[in-house]
């Protein structure tokens, strides 16, 4: 069975919504992630390899993910 009535929008306010501790930068298709465990970075890079395929990942500490303007 196909699902036709979901559409999946990358980088719309709603998903992002959905991941408070990620900056995503559209012109340069980064997403920045804040990681904290090992265990936290296989999940995040999962989870961001399945939704948003064209993105490359970063992950970052509390002090970066700060730096670069990011919300706790």
């Amino acid at each position: 069975m196909k699902k036709t009535n979901q559409k999946k929008r990358i980088g719309s306010s709603s998903i992002r919504n959905q991941y408070p501790t990620h900056i995503f930068k559209e012109e340069s298709k980064e997403i920045w992630a804040l990681c904290t465990s090992s265990l936290s970075a296989m999940a995040i890079s999962a989870r961001m390899k399945k939704s948003f395929p064209d993105y490359e990942l970063c992950l970052c500490n509390r002090e970066t993910f700060l730096r670069m303007g990011g919300k706790i």
